[in-house]
């Protein structure tokens, strides 16, 4: 047992200022942490609204040099990367390195009409499926998100708010002089000056 007590010694002495350094890093954005978790929200609000943005603009690209065809789903797709393999107008067989857009409900094996853009065969949709398909999944996301980190940077604000008074009144009892000493009804020497007394 001798040997396992000088084990966790020595682990402890290892350890211990690894997370007193750490503390010491972490202390200050600890001080910001309502600030912290709402503006990691907002990064994470606007990427969705980019990814929407990013998906209507190819959208538009589609619509602008739109071409039509008949794909197979492939194997060995996810969700997000669902391929597939079409013939285009020219008769080349493409099969996208970023899958089709707006794969839910394809099964690998099945058959899908498609739409894409004929000056960049990458990017090919599902005929029928616009970006608006995304709406519903990124307001839901970002309810979910706000409705996590709202309360928790309310709650972080009230406790530093809590934790500053608390400091504030420790400072104040343990003050040897109270707010307000040193008035002009006290003079320098510490004693107290009656009202209408003339100086010495």
């Amino acid at each position: 047992m001798r040997w396992l007590r000088e084990l966790v010694r020595q682990a402890r002495e290892r350890v211990v200022p690894v997370l007193v350094a750490a503390r010491e890093i972490v202390r200050p954005a600890g001080r910001r942490a309502p600030e912290i978790v709402v503006v990691a929200g907002l990064v994470v609000t606007v990427l969705l609204g980019l990814v929407l943005v990013a998906a209507a603009r190819n959208d538009a690209h589609i619509d602008a040099n739109e071409g039509r065809a008949v794909a197979e789903v492939l194997e060995g797709g996810s969700r997000p990367h669902t391929f597939v393999r079409f013939t285009a107008d020219d008769g080349a067989v493409l099969t996208p390195e970023k899958g089709v857009f707006y794969p839910r409900g394809l099964q690998p094996g099945q058959l899908v009409r498609v739409e894409y853009d004929r000056t960049d065969p990458e990017l090919v949709r599902v005929a029928g499926r616009t970006w608006s398909e995304g709406l519903v999944p990124v307001a839901l996301g970002l309810v979910v998100l706000w409705a996590v980190l709202a309360p928790s940077a309310w709650l972080l604000a009230r406790a530093r708010r809590r934790r500053r008074d608390a400091e504030a009144r420790a400072r104040w009892q343990g003050s040897p002089v109270p707010p307000g000493a040193g008035s002009s009804d006290e003079r320098e020497d510490g004693e107290p000056e009656m009202a209408g007394a003339g100086s010495r």
